[in-house]
């Protein structure tokens, strides 16, 4: 759905009889593109960052740890960052805990890389980030802790705790991607060298904004302040983030945002509690089919439901009603 708007668009905003020569630099510039390659957040953009950051094999990753108590690890979901996607639920969790939350490759003000953004990836980067800080926080990291998924994060943090499931004391998803849904064909088009660089390139700002009604129960209607503030962050990362805009293609491409309930269904056999937290009016994840999906996958888990909520509602207007219910799962033993 994030891409349904995407044939009008290029087709108004792209000159037809330009569209080979364009075709034909784009292919130049993937084919000789370094793979390697590390895409550096613009230093006076960087300098606006609320967190700290760490060299993780020399790409710098931002993050927060504050509070004290026992941890609670966040991971973000598709292209929002830990400040825009945690940011008003870290007060009133940090009452209670240690809260730590970080951004994704590419993502908030992380550099970028140009290696895939796929499970793998995502899985390894919160490991070597947890070993990294394991000295500062005197062990605290790589003992068993809370970790939150939210929307994709939900997905990796599944797949963190399969891969890594001695550390996990709980785990908390909240609107969780990885059910299977319909692909639409623009997401399919996205997919395909040269040509999806270019579009998702050209359109990737504009949809974005666009989505943003999406995750409230009051469509466009919802916090005028909030609405200027994201609207901003998103024209600040492409602009100054070269890699945001190829961070998110790469996780559309390489994630499994609709096709992981293999990895889901495998929390049925794990022993530590599991909760899953769902608004009720979720567009973005739907919560009808995805919740009744997630509970015939995982029996044991645990739903919250969320009355009158959105996606993103979750973690702004209800953000103290949630931690609550994250801070009482993760202290009471699930």
């Amino acid at each position: 759905k994030i891409l349904s708007c995407l044939p009008r668009y290029v087709l108004r905003m792209t000159n037809l009889r330009h569209i080979g020569v364009v075709s034909m630099v784009a292919a130049i510039a993937y084919l000789w593109s370094p793979k390697d390659r590390i895409y550096r957040v613009q230093e006076a953009f960087r300098d606006t960052a609320p967190g700290e950051f760490i060299e993780i094999n020399g790409v710098r990753t931002h993050y927060t740890i504050q509070g004290s108590g026992e941890l609670i690890v966040m991971i973000h979901g598709l292209g929002s960052g830990w400040s825009q996607a945690f940011g008003d639920m870290i007060p009133h969790l940090t009452k209670t805990n240690t809260v730590l939350a970080f951004d994704l490759y590419g993502v908030g003000f992380s550099d970028g890389t140009s290696e895939n953004m796929d499970m793998e990836r995502i899985v390894s980067h919160l490991a070597q980030l947890l070993l990294k800080l394991s000295v500062r926080t005197k062990g605290l990291t790589v003992r068993p802790f809370t970790l939150v998924g939210y929307s994709m994060g939900g997905a990796a943090a599944t797949g963190f705790a399969l891969e890594f499931d001695s550390l996990i004391k709980n785990l908390i998803l909240m609107a969780p991607a990885g059910v299977k849904v319909p692909i639409p064909v623009e997401g399919e088009l996205i997919k395909i060298p040269i040509i999806g660089d270019l579009l998702f390139q050209a359109v990737a700002p504009f949809i974005i904004k666009n989505q943003l009604p999406r995750g409230h129960i009051k469509g466009d209607d919802f916090d005028e302040t909030v609405k200027a503030h994201r609207h901003s962050n998103i024209t600040a990362r492409t602009k100054h983030h070269p890699g945001y805009v190829r961070s998110l293609l790469s996780s559309l491409r390489h994630f499994p945002l609709s096709d992981f309930e293999e990895g889901l269904r495998q929390l049925q056999d794990k022993s530590f509690p599991a909760m899953v937290i769902w608004g009720d009016h979720d567009l973005v994840c739907p919560y009808e089919s995805g919740s009744k999906r997630i509970l015939e996958l995982v029996p044991r888990i645990k739903l919250h439901t969320v009355k009158d909520s959105g996606h993103d509602d979750l973690s702004e207007s209800l953000a103290p009603d949630v931690s609550k219910t994250i801070a009482d799962f993760a202290n009471n033993g699930g």
